[in-house]
């Protein structure tokens, strides 16, 4: 009696086959099966090394499960009697976890490239928003440097504005005090010629009144002296000896006309001891109230003569 679990069975490879929706009955079919998982294991990211080994045994097995099945269809005896259903779902059942290890390695090496597509993703978000960031960054600093050089530029600006005014108000105010020193200059040699003018005029004025004064003094002068002298003879005791005689007194005066002193300078003895007793008896002679006159009657020389 032959085994029933003899994997070159025509009946096992068919029921395989029949449990396995995966693989065909026929060795394109095993061939295909065997492709399917080649294009899923190169449609795969790169996994780790252990990842890497466990398929490449997958891969292995399932090539030589679809050599068997090619070898038991070709060359196989008359067919054998039916196997107990138990046999081939145990080979189909390893066939089924395998393939479930190999999608399940297939998704969770899925979800880790999108993890890492994902964590790319964000790396470069993260990237291209401090990329960003720093771009602000930088246009804010420039903007900023911009803003700074106008401000300062404006500022130099000013400054030179602010120097140009004070320097033309220095000027207007150096042409102005100019200007006031040269008019109180010609206003002072104005003011100064019209002194002069004026000095000089009142000079004239006072030249004038002077000579007009020493007129009227030596006027007064002469009549107080001829006064004194008239006084004098009406007081001397005439003599026919005294006739073509003269006689030179000097003769001091109070304001009042009072003689202080007579003292007789030349002349005839006899006439002159006459005169001089005619001015005692006089007591008094005639004098002006004007001060000027006075000063030249105060100290007067006289000639007396009959």
């Amino acid at each position: 009696m032959s085994n029933p679990t003899k994997p070159n069975s025509p009946s096992n490879s068919r029921q395989a086959s029949a449990s396995n929706p995966s693989q065909s009955n026929s060795p394109s079919g095993t061939q295909g099966s065997a492709d399917s998982f080649t294009n899923r294991r190169s449609a795969r990211a790169p996994s780790k090394p252990n990842e890497k080994q466990g398929l490449y045994k997958s891969l292995v097995l399932h090539a030589l499960v679809a050599m068997v099945l090619l070898i038991s269809v070709s060359f196989s005896p008359d067919p054998l009697p039916n196997l107990p259903s138990n046999a081939p779902t145990i080979e189909a059942t390893f066939i089924d976890a395998q393939a479930i290890a190999d999608k399940k390695r297939v998704e969770a090496q899925a979800q880790a490239q999108a993890r890492a597509e994902e964590a790319e993703k964000q790396r470069q978000a993260a990237a291209a928003a401090e990329q960003k960031r720093q771009q602000a960054l930088a246009n804010k600093r420039a903007r900023e440097k911009r803003e700074a050089e106008a401000a300062e530029v404006k500022r130099q600006k000013e400054l030179e504005r602010l120097a140009a005014q004070k320097e033309k108000e220095r000027k207007a105010r150096e042409a102005k005090a100019k200007e006031d020193a040269l008019k109180k200059q010609k206003e002072a040699a104005e003011k100064a010629e019209m002194e002069r003018i004026m000095q000089e005029q009142l000079a004239q004025e006072r030249a004038a009144q002077q000579q007009r004064r020493q007129k009227q003094v030596l006027t007064e002068v002469e009549r107080y002296t001829a006064l004194i002298q008239q006084t004098i003879k009406r007081n001397l005791y005439s003599d026919d000896s005294f006739d073509g005689k003269v006689c030179r007194l000097n003769i001091r005066l109070a304001t009042t006309g009072f003689v202080t002193s007579i003292r007789v300078l030349d002349g005839n003895d006899a006439l002159c001891r006459a005169a001089e007793s005619a001015v005692r008896r006089a007591d008094k002679l005639p004098v002006s109230d004007a001060p000027d006159v006075y000063e030249q009657l105060k100290d007067i020389n006289l000639k007396v003569e009959l």
